[in-house]
Order: C-alpha cells, then structure tokens, then sequence
C-alpha cells in the first residue's frame, strides 16, 4: 500500500507532496486545488504496463480529443520542456516508485519540388520549423526493499500517428499491483464484467456479506443473461439491482471495483456524486468493510461537507480505533500547494468545533 507521494510538474501542481497515507484515504479542498491530479499520479504509478493511461485518465476528464493538446495539458503550465517527476512509496512490498513523463518529439518535415518536378526533403535542416509534440514516454524506475537495491527500469511511449494511436509496451516486467480509477460516470460501467468474473472466482459470497450489514433482507445476488445484476431479497422473483435504489446500485458497483482491485488501490473521484447526503452514511460502512475484506487501499476525493461527516461518522461506530483512516485538505495559494493532515481523532474534534476542514 501507498505510504507516500511527491508531484512535481504534473497538470496544475508544481510541487505537493503528502505522507502517511493509510488504508483509507479522503482527500478534500476547494475546486482546482489539485485532488484529481493526484488520484491521477497515483493511478499513473499504479500501472508501469499499460501506455493507455494517459489518454484513459483525459478520457475520465471528458477529454476525449487526440491532438498537441492532449499531450501538453499534463505538464505544468503546458511547459514540455520540464519533465514531470512522480514518486510513491509503497509499504508492502517495500519498493519507491519513480516516473518521468517526457514529450515524445516528431521531427517536422517540409518537401520542396523542384523544376524538374523532383521533391527534396529538407527535413530539421530548415531553421523555420520546429518539432512537433506527439505523445508521451514514461521512464519508470523502481527502487526494492530496505536496503534500496534498484530494480530494473523500463519505458511505455504513446504516439499518435498518421494511422492512429501507437503503444510501446515493456518486455520482461509483469505488474503484481492492481489498481482501478472510478467517478460517477465510470463506476458501473463495468458492472457486468466484474460480477461475472467474481461469480467464476466463488467470490458472490463475500460481496453479500458486506451488503447484508447495509441491507438485512439480502440473499443473493446473481448475474442476469441481459448483463444486469439481480438481487434475491426473499421474493418469488428476482429484483434488478437497478430497482433496489440509486443508493445500493452505486455500493455494489463500488464494491465490485473494490473486489476487482483486490490486494490493490482503488481511486474515486467526486464519491458523493449521484448520492443522497442522508446515503452516504452507508456508503462508507460498505467501504471500510470492504477495504479490510479484501485488503484493498482506497483513494477517494470529494468537496462535500456532508461526505467528509459521514467518513467520520462512520469510522467513529465501525473503526475499532485502528488508526486506519487520513484525511487530507489540500491548500492552494497560486503557485503553491500544501496539504494539512487529519487523523479520525482531530477530524472528529475538528467537526465537532465547526472547524472548515474543506
């Protein structure tokens, strides 16, 4: 599990770093303050195997379009001529992890005809033309266990193309950490795929009985031929689980995800979007329950103030005073950013007072 993170460069942060990151973890601030950009490093951290990540965290962003821009927005102030610097600590296992994203460069090119009707390229000798940005490359390098021996690093690239988009994947290196990055408009759009593979895994029992503490009437849950989930809460029939409520549909689908990340990380963005204030009481129960199940690190952000009292809440009735939980406000000031800490106890004492812990 991530113990630490450093930014610099990336997006709209110049430099931020956050500690002591634990099981669960609620980041908090004022919009463009950077708790996007972060769940979006460490997703970038989490999966040194797959060059798509970069387009799939624009694609999050409703930033589908593949042109210079799509490339430059992840660069501080669109300044590619500063590499953006990533770094996390896990815990277990014991291992730094360290990203450059770099500007993949394209030589332009002009062609000139002569009289003769022959074409001469002058290529980068023709001082007026400058190179044209169109893709990234992510150098990732890894430092193992306590004694710091370096693992082997190893480079992804992505490149538009005249053809279309180009991946370079790594030889020889095999990711063991899982990690799945959600928001309100993404988080059951694998519903279908991810029960199925839990009911190949015999794992339906596990997820029941995290959502039999949320919904006593619970039997079973089971996947339908049409892709929907259904619920058996003691009827004579079968009920989809689109019926049982916004509330329960958005829980199983965090709760898939969480299962799917299994021994992983888990990032949402926006948690309370589509929740009702009076629901996310719930939501919470269901996420601590289910991060300790199956052993998965949860990222979440959120800019409510009812979300960041039911997180407390919660925990206050479910966390056995196992320190498991962090809150992090995030503090911009321009060109500057810090991030102040709460543990349950100043959290719970600081809601309490009416502090603004946004």
């Amino acid at each position: 599990m991530y113990k630490k993170l450093t930014i610099d460069g990336f997006r709209g942060i110049k430099h931020l770093g956050v500690e002591d990151f634990r099981q669960v973890n609620l980041i908090v601030g004022e919009n463009n303050c950077g708790k996007t950009a972060l769940l979006e490093c460490l997703f970038l951290l989490t999966g040194p195997t797959n060059p798509q990540l970069p387009l799939k965290i624009n694609t999050l962003r409703e930033f589908g379009v593949v042109d210079e821009n799509t490339w430059s927005v992840f660069f501080n102030k669109l300044d590619i001529n500063s590499d953006i610097k990533l770094s996390g600590e896990l815990d277990k296992p014991k291992e730094e992890r360290i990203l450059a994203i770099k500007p993949s460069m394209k030589s332009a090119t002009l062609s000139m005809t002569t009289t003769d009707k022959k074409s001469i390229d002058v290529g980068g000798s023709y001082t007026g033309l400058s190179p044209v940005m169109n893709g990234l490359i992510l150098d990732y390098s890894f430092v193992k266990g306590r004694d710091k021996r370096s693992k082997k690093p190893i480079t992804t690239k992505v490149t538009a193309t005249d053809t279309g988009i180009e991946f370079e994947t790594p030889k020889d290196y095999e990711e063991a950490l899982r990690g799945v990055f959600i928001n309100a408009k993404t988080v059951s759009g694998d519903m279908g795929r991810r029960f199925n593979e839990i009911q190949i895994r015999k794992q339906t029992d596990r997820i029941v009985k995290v959502l039999r503490q949320i919904e006593p009437s619970l039997v079973d849950l089971s996947l339908g031929a049409d892709g929907i989930v259904y619920c058996d809460i003691g009827l004579d029939r079968l009920l989809p689980l689109n019926v049982m409520g916004d509330g329960m549909f958005r829980l199983v689908s965090i709760i898939l995800a969480i299962l799917d990340a299994q021994d992983g990380i888990v990032l949402i963005d926006e948690i309370e979007n589509g929740l009702h204030h009076l629901s996310q009481e719930i939501l919470w129960d269901a996420i601590f329950e289910s991060a300790k199940e199956f052993n998965v690190q949860i990222f979440a952000a959120t800019h409510s103030i009812e979300c960041t009292k039911a997180f407390s809440s919660s925990y206050s009735r479910i966390g056995k005073n196992n320190d498991d939980i962090r809150l992090y406000r995030i503090e911009r000031n321009g060109d500057d950013f810090r991030v102040v800490s709460y543990d349950h106890e100043i959290l719970e004492a600081s809601l309490d007072s009416g502090w603004e812990v946004r």
